[in-house]
């Protein structure tokens, strides 16, 4: 791979050049080496990869190599521990020795085992996944070799303990011998004669010494074999101790002849080693001489160079060398120094040497100067001819007579002189340096000065010629530039006149404003492009052709510049006419877009002009703020219209024909659009005039039906009188209602002055403020009514309170006299009979005194006669009521569904004021704990009487209302009163009938035969309970409500998200809590809220609501509005349904007027008939 490393790198350098010269297939060639390299890259990590592996199993097969050859040499070592010649003791001392030997071999390859044991660490370290592999040869390694170290031990000690006596004689006999071999050896005084002997006497001695030391150890190991010995035979131990002590003594008087025979040995060769190194040095020295002085200083400074490398390569040697001559000479003084015998020769020689150093060093250096100086003239002499070379090239150059074509090889040409200029100026230095080195070597005194001066004289003078011919042939070439650059300057301008003559003469006046306004700003920056652009270069060419009038191409020059000069007028005559042209258009063009962008901003401003009319006082207010604005911003328009006038007048003078007739076309436009838009300024503030006098005539409307509604919820919401002198206060109560009635006549007149008069001005809304004018006199007749049967109603109630007190004090009379005439005492004698006869004449006499007012209290109240003359009416208006049902079914003036739903309507609403009134008399009722007294009763029948409320009777049901008097005769005779039941049902149903009624009323009269005052007896009105349960035009659920709008221009205080319960009805929408408190209490609202009114509300998705899903808007007459979030798309359905047809009920307003007509006077008919019912069951009641 290494050895085709070039060829791949060859092909990829190959194609990046094909690719950055652009060839057609650059491409496929970047893909294809971009390949190659990619394949080569893979090729390489591959190759790694396998060279990661390969190294792997090579260092784990050298490890277990290495294992094996440590195994097979403990197993061969394990076959001679385990070896039993040891029981053999004729050469015991011998196999001693041996055994002591392979001791020491086992643990010198001991460092083996440790080298393997780390070979192994590392490699499982490094490769984890190898050691299966290593851990258990190493711990057989470790576990062989520990039992080959435990052999050995045992075999050592089992010959020594078997053969102690046999091998402690034999090592002292083998010690004895050996001494006695080596003191022969010693007291032979050989010393050597020259150095080689003396080195191998001195080899010998070392090898004694050597075994010496290990005959000591010996020597050592016997005191201990001693002592064991001792101890086994102690017979033995005197002459164990001689033996041992005279081995002892001969070893240590051999010691001392053999240290005194090394020091000599040493002395010896020491002096030898000198003389033959002062030898040596002054052979090399003189070897080296020769070379430092030959005369031979080069003839080239090629020669110089390699003698100068020579000369430094001899100099490293003798530098190095150095050391040894000096180590050498304090080796000879040092012996000297010691007393050798030989000294004084020893100085004579190191002094010898040192001046024959000396004098190679002076050489040395004298041959360094002369190589010098002989380089310095031949550097010279090498620069100076290359200098000569290189202008005499230069010349060559500079002596060319060509000045290029064109202009581009002139250029060309140029650059390749300025080049060359360039390079000549570089030179300057280098010829600066000649001059300054053969001036160096003048002064230094070369043995070539005057050679090397006249050389440089000429090296100055040759590029002194050179210089002044690149500065001739310079100016050659920027001549010919000048007028090639003149000659392209000339006929770009001449084509550039050319190209601007055709866009000056152009005949393009424009298709409108835009048009011609782009045209003319055009036309005025190539115009003014023009003129800087051009004079600039025409006086820069002018210039140029003027600058070579003076050389050799003057008449050329001239030519040139009177052609440029001559198209250039011609230009600027062509720009001024089409300029004038331009204007003129533009005028007439702009008068046009004038009349347009005014006619479009007339028409911008009519249809901009809002037709909305505001929802109430304060919209209107802004409204007409904004028209005032409006019309003020018309100002500039107008403005704007009387500058088309003048406009107009101008071009009409200018022009005639087409153009003049349209141009009082377009102006007769504008003028008349201008005055339709006045037009409608004029009727918008008027229909705002007329619609703030509608909003604050409702508001009039609105606040007096209010007030209206609080008068008669005052009437309806007036405390319990409890006696005479609260009816009386009631009373008085109700005439200061009068009062404020009659207070508030002024602003109610001025309501209906102000509602006449909108009708008279044909208000836009007359059909509402007929309706509001109707409703006003309507409520105010009623707001009469009221008061007057409201004080009527407080005069019977006056009258039924004063009879109740006449009727208390009488019964209390009663009571007083009851004792007496239920006494059973007749008298014993005369005179008590007498006494009982005047008592009892008195009694009568007091009896008849009272008659009168017993008479008064037996007389009919107004009440009564009222209910005794209105009985007669009750069946005929029953009946009329029935003919009215069967009229609505019949007619077909309303489908059935309509009439089911406004019956369940009506039944819901008397259902809930049944439940009122019987919850109000229930509350009247006394506790059962006592009797109730006549005041209570009264009480009571007054609240009952202050429920006016009437029943509405319905087509498809009734209303079964029955009261009969009739006394009832009791256990203890006295008379008795039986309440009047009132029967209202709670749910509708098509069979339920009416109860018939009596045909004659009965007559009510108090029996005389006995007293009107007894005992009492109450009864409560018997009231069907019924389970709520939505009626029929009923609609609920849970929705999510966020109040967002009070009023137009109100927000709501809580505009949060609450979950509510949400219950539709009829033409309302009721809020609650939840549904068990729908159930519980329907009259009980979410916060007290009013229920919502439909009839002018709508409802429709809020689709500008984007922060919740399934959200549906409602919005109210007075500015009210709600956003309401179902739980899907379905249920947002069906509450949008449910909500559009509650408000679709009130699409017909015929029908709903004849119902409610209708309704009224039902509604009459069955309030006169319960009235007087209701007061005949509560007096007979009370009776």
């Amino acid at each position: 791979m290494e050895a085709n490393d070039e060829k791949i790198n060859a092909v990829v350098q190959h194609a990046q050049r094909l690719c950055s010269e652009g060839h057609m297939a650059s491409d496929k060639i970047r893909k294809k080496a971009d390949s190659i390299l990619e394949r080569r890259d893979a090729n390489r990590k591959l190759a790694s990869e396998q060279m990661a592996r390969l190294a792997d199993q090579l260092a784990l097969h050298q490890f277990l190599q290495d294992c094996d050859q440590l195994t097979e040499w403990i197993q061969e070592k394990m076959i001679v521990a385990q070896d039993e010649t040891y029981r053999s003791a004729k050469t015991v001392h011998s196999k001693w020795t041996r055994h002591q030997a392979f001791e020491a071999e086992v643990q010198a390859n001991k460092e083996r085992l440790e080298r393997a044991q780390q070979a192994g660490r590392a490699l499982v370290a490094e490769k984890p996944e190898m050691a299966p592999l290593v851990e258990p040869k190493l711990q057989e390694l470790e576990q062989q070799f520990n039992n080959l170290e435990d052999t050995t031990q045992a075999k050592g000690q089992r010959l020594f303990d078997d053969n102690r006596h046999v091998l402690y004689e034999q090592t002292c006999d083998d010690i004895d011998s050996w001494i006695d071999e080596l003191e022969s050896q010693v007291l032979v005084s050989e010393t050597g004669q020259d150095l080689a002997s003396v080195t191998t006497i001195l080899q010998r001695q070392r090898d004694v010494e050597n075994q010496m030391a290990q005959k000591a150890k010996q020597v050592d190991a016997l005191q201990g074999q001693a002592h064991y010995l001792e101890k086994l035979d102690p017979n033995r131990a005197e002459d164990l101790i001689a033996r041992r002590a005279v081995v002892e003594q001969r070893f240590e008087k051999l010691q001392a002849p053999l240290e005194q025979r090394r020091r000599e040995l040493l002395k010896k060769k020491e002096a030898y080693q000198f003389r033959r190194d002062v030898e040596d040095e002054k052979l090399w020295v003189a070897e080296k001489m020769p070379l430092v002085k030959s005369p031979d200083r080069g003839s080239s400074l090629f020669g110089v160079q390699m003698l100068r490398k020579k000369e430094q390569s001899l100099r490293h040697e003798v530098d190095h060398h150095e050391p040894r001559v000096a180590a050498i000479c304090e080796d000879g003084r040092r012996l000297a120094a010691e007393g050798h015998a030989d000294g004084p020769e020893f100085e004579r020689l190191a002094k010898e040497l040192e001046e024959l150093w000396a004098e190679l060093r002076r050489a040395l250096d004298a041959r360094r100067e002369d190589l010098l100086i002989s380089e310095k003239a031949h550097q010279y002499y090498f620069d100076a001819s290359e200098a000569e070379a290189w202008m005499s090239e230069q010349e060559l150059y500079m002596m060319v007579e060509d000045r290029g074509r064109d202009e581009a090889s002139a250029q060309k040409l140029r650059k390749k002189h300025q080049n060359l200029e360039a390079a000549v100026d570089d030179y300057a230095e280098t010829v600066r340096q000649l001059g300054d080195t053969a001036r160096r070597l003048v002064q230094e005194g070369h043995p070539d000065s005057d050679q090397i001066a006249v050389r440089q004289s000429q090296v100055d003078k040759l590029y002194a010629g050179l210089r002044d011919l690149a500065l001739e042939r310079r100016q050659k070439l920027e001549e010919a530039l000048r007028l090639f650059a003149l000659s392209r300057e000339v006929d770009d301008l001449m084509q550039w006149i050319a190209e601007r003559e055709v866009v000056a003469s152009s005949q393009e006046l424009g298709q409108d404003y835009e048009h011609v306004t782009l045209l003319r700003e055009r036309f005025n920056a190539f115009r003014d492009e023009t003129r800087s652009v051009g004079e600039e270069r025409v006086q820069k060419a002018s210039a140029q052709a003027e600058a070579l009038m003076t050389g050799p191409d003057a008449a050329q020059a001239a030519q040139w510049k009177d052609a440029l000069q001559e198209a250039w007028a011609d230009l600027l005559e062509l720009m001024d006419t089409r300029a004038q042209v331009l204007v003129a258009s533009w005028d007439l063009h702009r008068f046009f877009h004038d009349c347009r962008d005014v006619y479009q901003r007339i028409l911008e401003k009519q249809n901009g002009m809002s037709e909305e009319l505001g929802r109430d006082a304060v919209s209107v207010s802004n409204l007409q703020r904004k028209q005032a604005n409006f019309e003020n911003d018309l100002q500039t328009l107008g403005s704007a219209v009387e500058g088309i006038r003048s406009q107009a007048s101008q071009l009409g003078a200018a022009y005639a024909g087409d153009k003049a007739r349209e141009i009082q076309a377009r102006e007769a436009e504008v003028v008349a659009a201008w005055q339709r838009l006045l037009g409608s300024c004029e009727s918008r503030r008027a229909r705002l005039a007329d619609t703030g006098d509608l909003f604050r005539f409702l508001s009039m409307v609105r606040d007096l039906l209010l007030w209206m509604e609080e008068v008669v919820r005052q009437m309806n919401s007036s405390e319990k009188p409890r006696d005479v002198s609260g009816v009386e206060l009631l009373m008085n109560n109700h005439q200061s209602l009068k009062a404020e009635v009659d207070a508030r006549e002024d602003n109610l007149a001025a309501c209906l002055a102000l509602g006449r008069d909108l009708l008279a001005r044909n208000h836009y809304a007359s059909g509402e403020i007929k309706e509001k004018l109707l409703a006003l006199s309507t409520q105010r007749a009623a707001l009469g009514a009221r008061w007057d049967e409201r004080w009527e109603h407080l005069q019977l109630i006056l009258e039924v309170y004063q009879f109740a007190r006449d009727a208390s004090v009488a019964e209390h009379w009663l009571l007083a006299q009851e004792p007496y005439l239920l006494s059973q005492e007749l008298g014993h004698t005369i005179d008590e009979v007498e006494q009982l006869l005047k008592r009892h004449e008195a009694f009568e006499k007091s009896a008849a005194a009272q008659e009168e007012r017993f008479a008064a209290l037996e007389r009919l109240t107004t009440l009564e006669l009222k209910e005794l003359q209105g009985m007669e009416d009750i069946q005929e208006r029953r009946r009329a009521l029935r003919r009215l049902d069967d009229h609505l079914r019949s007619s077909g003036i309303y489908e059935p569904f309509e009439l089911k739903e406004m019956r369940a309507r009506e039944e819901e609403q008397e259902r809930r004021r049944q439940q009122e009134e019987l919850e109000r008399l229930a509350a009247l009722q006394p506790p059962p704990s006592h009797e109730p007294s006549a005041q209570d009763r009264v009480d009571a029948e007054a609240s009952a009487e202050a429920v006016r409320e009437p029943a509405i009777l319905s087509g498809a049901e009734g209303v079964a209302v029955s009261a009969a008097a009739a006394p009832a005769p009791a256990g203890d005779g006295s008379p008795r009163a039986t309440a009047a039941a009132t029967a209202l049902p709670a749910s509708p149903g098509p069979a339920a009938a009416t109860s018939p009624a009596p045909s004659t009323p009965p007559k009510i009269k108090r029996s005389r035969s006995k007293s009107p005052f007894g005992s009492w007896r109450k009864k409560k009105l018997p009231v069907e309970e019924e389970t709520e349960r939505p009626a029929e035009d009923e609609f609920e659920g849970l929705l999510l409500r966020k109040h967002e709008w009070e009023s137009t221009t109100k927000k709501a205080s809580n505009r949060s998200w609450e979950k509510l319960y949400l219950v539709i009805r009829g033409t309302t929408l009721a809020a609650y809590k939840d549904q068990k408190h729908y159930r519980q209490e329907p009259e009980s609202h979410y916060r007290n809220e009013l229920p919502v009114d439909l009839r002018t509300a709508t409802a429709e998705r809020a689709t500008d609501y984007t922060k919740k899903k399934h959200v549906f808007r409602l919005k109210l007459s007075n500015g009210g509005e709600f956003l309401f979030q179902a739980k899907d798309e379905e249920e947002l359905s069906q509450w949008l349904q449910q909500l559009q047809a509650a408000i679709a009920q009130l699409l017909h307003p015929q029908k709903e007027l004849s119902y409610k007509a209708a309704e009224e006077r039902g509604r009459q008919a069955t309030a006169s008939l319960l009235h007087h019912q209701l007061l005949t069951a509560k007096v007979v009641y009370v009776l």
